[in-house]
């Protein structure tokens, strides 16, 4: 709908429908619909919306994670989750000996920046 040029985004929040949302609810459905926003804008070729994606890419890329963090449409979440998560080596959790980011650092000497 965005990249179509609609005026106004809306969202349904997972509570809707069964009960009144709650804030966290709303947060939620504003998050979202900053996401859908977003992708309009890029799909439209707005001037610096694909900026945001590049710096997190790259935040990405050097396993920046305090970036990585600021970035997100939700700083905090992003560092629990991080924490939550968190694994011996470099990279998150995910991957592990399969870290694309460490295998470049390992193969190709791209180094990334510790922690968070």
């Amino acid at each position: 709908a965005a990249a179509a040029g609609t005026d106004f985004l809306c969202y349904v929040t997972p509570a809707e429908h069964l009960s009144l949302p709650d804030p966290e609810d709303v947060k939620q459905g504003v998050i979202a619909s900053r996401i859908a926003a977003h992708a309009g804008d890029i799909v439209k070729g707005v001037n610096g919306a694909e900026d945001w994606d590049r710096r997190m890419a790259m935040a990405r890329k050097k396993l920046d994670w305090k970036e990585q963090a600021r970035l997100s449409l939700d700083p905090e979440l992003s560092r629990q989750v991080h924490s939550k998560h968190a694994s011996a080596g470099v990279a998150c959790s995910m991957c592990g000996e399969f870290c694309a980011m460490e295998l470049m650092e390992k193969y190709l000497g791209i180094s990334a920046p510790k922690g968070f």
